[in-house]
């Protein structure tokens, strides 16, 4: 119960932000310098695409959940979860609670085609991975049990749109899949 609770004032707090961004956007493309009027300043650049009203704001939301619940294993336990809007990225440390592997599940939703980078780092060592905005399946990582560890995904500019949402879980060692550390790699 207190995982819905979370997730909706989540969605609540990332419908709002993304909402304030849109009026605030609208504001300065309609406000022009005085002495000037809008036909005298042409704009020199095409407005970033963007999510008309709120309906599909929310519609990217559900996606979003839903490409996080397709790769969640069965018998994980959520340690954490979050959503972030592009606008700020992600710059996020954990620390691990349990002696037992996570994985680090990612999704992200923009209104047009965006592939992110996510940065992983423990230590000395560190990862670079694409996200694909829009993906019906999030993104999954495999964390090893120790210390804490950063998830960075640089800010995507003040006019961009979209949000990232995530989930830290911890795992039984045997529900695994793949490389068993996603920050050190596997390749020999």
């Amino acid at each position: 119960m207190r995982a819905h609770q979370s997730l909706g004032l989540a969605l609540i707090v990332a419908t709002t932000a993304l909402t304030a961004g849109c009026a605030e956007q609208k504001n300065r493309e309609t406000t022009t310098e005085p002495g000037t009027t809008a036909s005298s300043n042409p704009a020199t650049t095409a407005p970033a695409p963007s999510w008309e009203g709120k309906a599909p704001q929310e519609d990217a939301m559900r996606r979003a959940t839903r490409a996080l619940n397709a790769v969640e294993p069965d018998g994980a336990s959520r340690v954490d979860e979050g959503m972030e809007n592009l606008v700020r990225g992600l710059d996020k440390t954990y620390t691990p609670k349990e002696n037992r592997p996570h994985t680090f599940d990612i999704a992200c939703q923009a209104p047009t085609h965006r592939t992110l980078t996510l940065t992983l780092s423990r230590g000395d060592a560190e990862s670079e991975w694409e996200v694909t905005c829009g993906d019906r399946e999030a993104d999954q990582f495999n964390i090893p049990a120790g210390n804490r560890f950063t998830a960075r995904i640089p800010a995507a500019g003040r006019h961009v749109q979209g949000f990232i949402q995530w989930r830290l879980n911890t795992v039984a060692p045997a529900d695994v899949e793949g490389c068993k550390d996603d920050i050190r790699g596997c390749e020999k």
